[in-house]
């Protein structure tokens, strides 16, 4: 027998607990004996309520005709009931129900409800029935569910006889999130006689499983239907696979959404606006590309939500070029909308595309659309990525300015840019901002702020952060650790990194790759220590791929290596590794090839520094120091490795390669590698923001990156900060 569903993980069913009210126990006391939340004079004699909102029906025949002579419902409510309604509108069926009221002030202590409003005494109406008052005392935790909904249909027999007062019921905890008291209803209709569940029953509790994402339980929902045989419509369709959606299970949704048209139910813009958000979530632009051409060939016309949706999984997606075509297509029948292009901006900030990112931004400001929260922040976000930190610090300051509710997601996107120019003093400000504001702050913001001090090389103030962080409540993960570790390299604190390093097992933060590549940056010095670092790395698996060993090939690869980690991989790849092929003559001459990865371009801009420093200048500098040469090649990612020049310098070392560790670290010295930049600029924005002149802007230099690879910070220049803006030297400290 197929199992009925039940209520999700979780969610307490006290079902078992309260069951349906004994002879014994009188009708205003809970089964533990304690009276319930609502005054025992509530419930006149006959069981209809003593005040009212709402009214539906009563048991007195005489006062009903004289309720409806005297106070007949609107027509747009009447017609909600008669034959010619859609039947299929569940909301309208909910609140029409909902909204059909009496005109009478709601007194709950006195009788003055039972007369006209001249106060007369000559015209009764019989009490009335209020839905939220049913509601509110069905929340509350002392209420006994099933004595409740037994008051509640002696005080509207009617209205629970035709179902639209549980369909009510259920709409309402559905909009609280009241799982619990839902499935309790439920029960009492199970137990019930004279009850049947009818399909607006069956779609008002696949909508409160949709509230709280439990997909599983709306699919149990519509087996229980099939087994009772109750029909679906596309109100039942479209709240199970938004369920689906919301539970991140794309696959389902698209297969209801097939089996609802194999079953002749035409899906509406809501059934495919919410499959196409299930492949948002389930980051399958592609599937939701083919809906939306379905959707288009059935001929349902898409809504602005559809657009919007399918502009968002192009996001998730990264295809930045296929989400302005969507743009493009919407813009002609919709115009405008501040909802899409803000999905817009953010697929071309993942796809570092902050030109058109600045354009879209400009376009729908000039259409007089009110820009929201959401579009200036994906819209500094794209800056942010593109380097533009000052352009988009700008809109920052234009936010305040103009009194928008920033959020923690704007200040996060405005330190991140800090993060790009250095600034680490308007970092700090930031922080303390927030902490005016009475924005929380998480680990999120804390880590934007890491980075910072990381690239400017203010390890003192990490260290103080990591404190804050600590009196706030915040616990630290390992992006912390990692920029408070990267910092202490750059600033040649080996010691402070390798304690940070050896505390991570102490709080419970567990290490990864860059973990090890920042630690071995700071102790790439200390040659012993650094390679037993490197050797824990390779037994976790974080190197397993670093050498490449083979008959007639020898590689060493460095692509995801830091510098430090680099120079240490390169001493244990020639002490260690070729050990065999370089006390084996023969071993040695059956290879043909000994090659050194390095990387060049995009993959290795983050880990160079100052002086033109790069994986590729260390790892040649070391080998100069072994005496080893290198063939000429076009390659700049790839060091091909001269082999009879190796062999001839193995033979005259005895089957060694000798490193000169001292002549090395005096050619970093003179190089002046590992040597912290010098500290940017420092520039203080006013804290109630300002307006900026864009025009001024974009006639400075057309490309003004943040700091590149080996370079500072992009200076802005002076009369940028004449105004408003303070500048601060570097002698203050946090």
């Amino acid at each position: 027998e197929p199992k009925k569903w039940q209520p999700p993980a979780g969610v307490a069913d006290r079902g078992a607990e309260v069951n349906a009210p004994s002879s014994s126990s009188s009708a205003g006391q809970l089964s533990g004996g304690q009276p319930p939340p609502h005054s025992s004079n509530y419930y006149g004699p006959s069981g209809a309520p003593s005040n009212s909102n709402n009214n539906y029906g009563n048991n007195n025949d005489n006062d009903n005709k004289q309720q409806q002579q005297q106070q007949p419902p609107p027509q747009s409510h009447r017609s909600s009931y008669n034959n010619n309604y859609n039947k299929y509108d569940d909301k309208q069926y909910t609140r029409s129900f909902n909204n059909y009221d009496d005109r009478h002030p709601r007194n709950y202590n006195s009788s003055h409800n039972r007369y006209n409003k001249s106060g007369g005494g000559g015209h009764h109406i019989n009490p009335g029935f209020s839905m939220e008052e049913v509601v509110n005392r069905l929340c509350h935790p002392r209420t006994h569910v099933f004595e409740e909904m037994d008051h509640a249909r002696q005080a509207s027999p009617e209205s629970f006889q035709s179902g639209r007062a549980i369909t009510a019921i259920l709409s309402q905890l559905g909009r609280r999130r009241q799982m619990r008291v839902a499935m309790q209803v439920w029960r009492w209709m199970e137990r019930t006689p004279g009850i049947t569940r009818n399909v607006f029953h069956y779609n008002a509790l696949i909508n409160v499983c949709e509230k709280i994402k439990d997909w599983k339980g709306a699919l149990d929902l519509l087996r229980q239907m099939d087994e009772e045989n109750v029909p679906k419509n596309e109100i039942t369709y479209s709240s199970a696979i938004s369920a689906c959606e919301k539970g991140g299970n794309w696959r389902t949704a698209l297969d209801l959404l097939k089996s609802m048209k194999d079953k002749g139910i035409m899906p509406t813009a809501i059934a495919y606006n919410a499959a196409i958000s299930a492949c948002e979530k389930g980051l399958n632009p592609s599937k939701a590309l083919e809906i939306f051409d379905e959707m288009k060939r059935e001929g349902v016309r898409p809504t602005v939500v559809t657009f919007s949706a399918l502009i968002s999984a192009c996001e998730k997606g990264q295809q930045w070029k296929l989400a302005l075509q969507v743009l493009e297509e919407m813009k002609t029948t919709f115009g405008p909308n501040v909802i899409a292009y803000s999905a817009a901006i953010s697929a071309l900030s993942k796809g570092q595309q902050w030109e058109k990112a600045w354009e879209l931004f400009c376009e729908i400001e000039q259409s007089g659309k009110k820009l929201s929260v959401v579009t200036y922040n994906a819209t500094m976000t794209a800056l942010e990525k593109g380097l533009q930190w000052e352009r988009a610090l700008d809109l920052f300051d234009e936010m305040k300015y103009k009194n928008m509710p920033v959020t923690v997601v704007s200040y996060g996107s405005a330190i991140s840019a800090c993060e790009k120019g250095y600034q680490w003093r308007q970092c700090l400000e930031y922080l303390d901002e927030m902490t005016e504001r009475k924005i929380a702050k998480n680990v999120i913001i804390f880590g934007a702020a890491m980075s910072c001090m990381e690239k400017a090389c203010r390890a003192d103030i990490a260290f103080q952060l990591m404190e804050r962080m600590n009196l706030e409540g915040v616990r630290p993960n390992v992006h912390i650790f990692n920029s408070a570790i990267s910092a202490c390299a750059r600033c040649k604190l080996w010691r402070k990194g390798f304690e940070l390093f050896k505390e991570m097992d102490k709080v419970g933060v567990k290490r990864d790759v860059v973990t090890y590549n920042a630690v071995l940056d700071a102790v790439c010095s200390q040659v012993d220590l650094a390679e037993q670092i490197f050797r824990e790395g390779v037994g976790r698996g974080f190197y397993a791929k670093v050498s490449r060993l083979g008959t007639q090939w020898l590689e060493l690869d460095l692509h995801f290596l830091s510098l430090g980690g680099g120079e240490t991989a390169l001493r244990w790849w020639f002490e260690k590794c070729l050990v065999p092929y370089l006390g084996d003559s023969k071993e040695l001459a059956s290879v043909k090839s000994i090659d050194i990865v390095t990387g060049y371009g995009k993959t290795r801009a983050r880990g160079a520094r100052k002086g033109d420093d790069s994986m590729r200048k260390r790892v040649r500098a070391m080998l100069s120091f072994m005496n080893i040469c290198e063939i000429v090649q076009p390659n700049l990612g790839r060091i091909h490795i001269d082999k009879p020049a190796l062999m001839k310098e193995v033979e005259r070392n005895c089957g060694r390669i000798i490193f000169d560790a001292h002549g090395y670290e005096q050619f970093k010295s003179q190089e002046g590698l590992d040597e912290p930049h010098s500290d940017a600029p420092q520039f203080v924005r006013p804290r109630g923001g300002a307006l900026h002149d864009r025009a001024e802007r974009d006639r400075q230099k057309v490309s003004i990156p943040g700091p590149g690879p080996g370079q500072g910070p992009s200076r802005p220049s002076q009369d940028r900060f004449d105004g408003p803006y303070q500048q601060h030297g570097d002698s203050r400290r946090y």
